[in-house]
């Protein structure tokens, strides 16, 4: 393995512009958010097994293509981070013992253990040493390592890294459910699934493809205001900052919130409206009430949510979400808590014919 730091392209992406390095090995893929040299101490980092089933054909069965996905969003969000994809199939086993497992898995009625025990494969024999090698000719020593496998965080330790670990948040969907709960009870992984939760906590949501992911301004909800189609709130929002010039439509076309947010983000310094801190909560309370009247199944989710407190749980914003710690305002969990007040009085006032 040769990595040519010289060797790279741009790599467009939902969750904005990443670059894409040549390593110098077919079967290490480095992506990064930012040039690599400028990843600073303590990077993000992602150590990523192949799923063809996911990643490419868009199977459901397991958490992989999610995992990828939030790890992206956590880098891009933060602004820079490295993803290291390695090919190794079926934790380490390759793809044709890998679709020999899922079959029996599917005939059989196994678990993803039990159909390996009955193949006599080993649990997981991946190896993360070239992954290492590569974070070490980086000069990088310490990184918070985004997994919840226990097992790649003591590989990384065992190969002289330090390394604190970031979770990922599964989505609890048929078919991938049982998978996670193996996952957590068999293989140790440090899983917090959604079934899991008391019905009288609070509501922590964050990621629009995860748990109440549809309180999030990214959620795939468009809305109509203004005489036009928004794709998400966060266009809306965003857009509004730059009300009444090009840059308001500009936003609104972009293809996914996160890059709606890096743009609004990068012509903010110098185009955007002088009143914003001002009027911002009047947008978002707006958008908020388009989004929950206009989509009915939202305001149904919203109200079954009950009394319990809505936070938006995230370390990246201490305004609208709640810091990551509590320590934040959770401004958008508190206007959705108001949005949520409105909709029982409607309700109250125009209850549903039981007819």
């Amino acid at each position: 393995m040769n990595p040519s730091l010289e060797n790279w392209c741009a790599l467009p992406t939902l969750m904005g512009e990443f670059r894409m390095y040549d390593t110098g090995s077919e079967h290490l893929r480095l992506v990064c958010r930012g040039a690599i040299e400028d990843q600073g101490s303590e990077p993000l980092v992602r150590i990523h097994s192949s799923c063809l089933a996911s990643e490419v054909f868009g199977a459901l069965d397991c958490d992989c293509a999610d995992q990828l996905r939030e790890s992206m969003k956590l880098i891009a969000t933060e602004g820079r981070g490295i993803v290291i994809h390695i090919h190794q199939e079926g934790r380490g086993q390759g793809l044709s013992q890998k679709i020999l497992a899922v079959g029996l898995m599917q005939r059989e009625q196994l678990d993803t253990v039990g159909a390996f025990d009955r193949l006599r494969l080993e649990q997981d024999i991946r190896d993360y040493g070239e992954a290492i090698s590569l974070l070490r000719q980086l000069g990088i020593g310490s990184v918070r390592l985004i997994s919840n496998n226990p097992r790649k965080k003591s590989a990384l330790e065992g190969g002289g890294m330090r390394v604190k670990l970031v979770p990922t948040h599964p989505t609890m969907r048929p078919g991938c459910s049982d998978y996670l709960r193996t996952k957590r009870d068999k293989l140790g992984h440090l899983l917090q699934l959604e079934h899991d939760e008391p019905t009288d906590t609070p509501i922590r949501f964050y990621h629009s493809d995860q748990s109440w992911g549809e309180l999030s301004n990214f959620s795939r909800h468009a809305i109509y205001m203004a005489h036009r189609v928004w794709p998400t709130v966060e266009h809306f929002y965003q857009a509004q900052k730059f009300v009444g010039t090009e840059h308001e439509e500009r936003i609104r076309r972009c293809s996914s919130p996160m890059t709606a947010k890096q743009l609004a983000g990068d012509l903010a310094a110098e185009f955007r409206r002088t009143d914003w801190s001002a009027v911002k909560e009047i947008v978002m309370h707006t958008a908020l009430v388009a989004k929950f009247s206009q989509h009915p199944d939202l305001a149904e989710l919203l109200l079954r949510s009950g009394d319990r407190p809505l936070i938006e749980h995230t370390r990246n914003d201490a305004y609208w979400g709640d810091g990551g710690d509590g320590s934040g305002l959770n401004r958008l969990g508190e206007l959705l808590m108001q949005v949520r007040t409105q909709l029982r009085s409607v309700a109250h006032l125009c209850p549903v014919s039981s007819q």
